[in-house]
């Protein structure tokens, strides 16, 4: 007696749903490291930014504490800075609570820092954007302003 060859369907059901499983595994992967790549990304551009803002900060603050050390000089100093920080504008506020840089539009990011007593001799005024590439630090008698416009 001869027999009739079995078909079996499972297994090509099986191979399909093997294939649509490795499928969705493999785009599950790949969602998952585009992911993880997006977040690092995101973490090191905003670390790039704060430092760049520190900089920015400290090489203006330091040009201030140079125009006054000499108190009876009147003093103009150009300088030039960096036009964005992280593909953004920033705001350069002096007032005699300190220098403070922020991003602009205003995200919350910034970097402040004191007068280091400068204001108790000193009046200290005046923003810039770093939209020109420049910024003006002016002393006259005792006061110090900041502004963005070249004279």
């Amino acid at each position: 007696m001869k027999r009739e060859p079995v078909v079996r369907r499972r297994k090509g059901q099986m191979l399909v749903f093997e294939q649509v499983l490795m499928f969705t595994i493999g785009v599950t992967i790949m969602i998952m490291a585009f992911a993880l790549f997006t977040m690092y990304q995101n973490y090191y551009t905003s670390s790039t930014a704060s430092d760049q803002m520190t900089e920015v900060k400290e090489y203006v603050l330091s040009s201030i504490i140079k125009a006054c050390e000499n108190r009876d000089a009147n003093v103009t100093m150009i300088l030039t800075i960096p036009k964005t920080v992280s593909n953004s504008f920033y705001k350069i506020s002096l007032s005699n609570a300190g220098l403070n840089v922020t991003l602009e539009p205003s995200s919350g990011s910034g970097d402040f820092s004191p007068l280091y007593g400068l204001n108790e001799t000193f009046v200290f005024s005046g923003m810039a954007i770093s939209d020109l590439g420049k910024v003006v630090v002016y002393k006259n008698g005792n006061l110090v302003s900041l502004d963005r416009r070249v004279v």
